[in-house]
């Protein structure tokens, strides 16, 4: 079973992997694609990154941003304010959204507005893609204290890289959040995606 269709992917911070987990479960799962704010255009998008590997549905991002920065400041540089009491689902069906960078970052300056509005609005659950390694610990605790602090459900934890099963055993009882499972890294994601697609299909979802 799988543990929900909608839901918003996030990060405990930048490079974590989290747009090729979220290919890995799209292609796994069958579900649709849609990254709401893009800051960074070189050498491509994530969306077009997760529908290359993916083969599923994407949505246009509702914002595009040429500077590989937190969304305030780029959007700031085109003179843009990201404002997500605009936003609208685009489908009713299965759906991952990814968030921006890691959990915590602004949406907009003077006044702040936070990444945390996008699922908020949109309804949605939180997943958060952590690293397996040294320093999950503490970047994975404080990121679900705060999706928490939000007032936003976080339903599941993705870890990504070597095994560690200590390290997944203390951050599922530290934050409390059931560990869906965990995607090896690869070297040559385009000809590495279908391991992680079947790592995706052997999860087990309950706990």
């Amino acid at each position: 079973m799988i543990p929900t269709t909608r839901f918003f992917l996030s990060g405990t911070d930048t490079d974590v992997g989290k747009t090729t987990a979220a290919a890995a479960l799209c292609a796994a799962w069958g579900l649709a694609y849609w990254k709401v704010v893009q800051a960074g255009t070189v050498p491509t998008t994530d969306r077009a990154t997760v529908g290359r590997l993916a083969g599923v549905t994407t949505y246009p991002e509702a914002y595009v941003l040429a500077r590989p920065a937190s969304p305030h400041a780029a959007a700031r540089d085109e003179g843009i304010r990201i404002d997500p009491g605009q936003l609208r689902a685009p489908c009713e069906g299965p759906l991952l959204v990814e968030g921006a960078g890691g959990f915590s970052v602004p949406l907009a300056a003077d006044p702040w507005v936070w990444q945390a509005e996008i699922p908020r609005r949109l309804g949605l659950p939180v997943v958060i893609v952590a690293r397996t390694g040294l320093g999950t610990l503490h970047h994975t605790t404080t990121t679900v204290a705060a999706v928490r602090a939000a007032g936003l459900p976080c339903v599941g934890l993705v870890l990504v890289g070597d095994p560690h099963p200590e390290n997944e055993a203390d951050v599922e009882a530290l934050t409390g959040t059931p560990v869906w499972g965990r995607l090896p890294r690869v070297v040559d994601v385009d000809r590495g995606f279908s391991t992680l697609v079947e790592a995706v299909r052997r999860w087990r979802y309950a706990r």
